[in-house]
């Protein structure tokens, strides 16, 4: 397999999508970098507007891409307030 060219912060690119089998399926699709290091999915369109005629392309990030053995998850999870926080809670709350 070939090795990914590591891409400069604020570039991207997109090629041809010779996957496409649904017309809501992008027609180019690559990658973007964003200035924080992060690789996101890049999908590129070409558009008609309805009333106009007019063309246009529409520009979409996906999600972020990761190395191969990583988990994509976000750590959503609540964090464990201690005891002495929840005991100064005022007893009549509504709920």
């Amino acid at each position: 397999m070939a090795e990914q060219k590591e891409r400069k912060p604020g570039t991207g690119v997109a090629f041809v999508n010779k996957n496409k089998k649904e017309d809501w399926h992008a027609d180019w699709t690559g990658e973007f970098a964003a200035h924080d290091g992060t690789v996101y999915y890049l999908n590129v369109s070409k558009k008609v507007g309805g009333h106009s005629g007019t063309e246009y392309i529409t520009v979409g990030l996906g999600k972020p891409k990761v190395a191969a053995g990583t988990s994509t998850a976000p750590n959503n999870s609540p964090q464990a307030r201690p005891m002495s926080e929840l005991q100064d809670l005022p007893d009549d709350l509504l709920f």
